[in-house]
């Protein structure tokens, strides 16, 4: 097993997990695992908390 990777992306506020994530309930079950998952930061995806991208045509960009 190794360590999960973060990316926190500076201009849209998006992480971006690289491993393996455990989605748990209140009581910490694990109800699924899914690997490399982008979180939203922006707070404009239709798909919280997972990032859908919105924040392409939002953010500005830096050159």
């Amino acid at each position: 097993m190794t360590n999960a990777r973060i990316y926190i992306n500076p201009v849209s506020g998006s992480i971006k997990i690289i491993g393996a994530v455990d989605f748990v309930d209140a009581e910490g079950n694990i109800l699924e695992t899914q690997e490399n998952v982008k979180f939203c930061g922006c707070g404009l995806s239709k798909d919280k908390p997972k990032c859908d991208g919105s924040h392409r045509d939002k953010v500005a960009k830096k050159d």
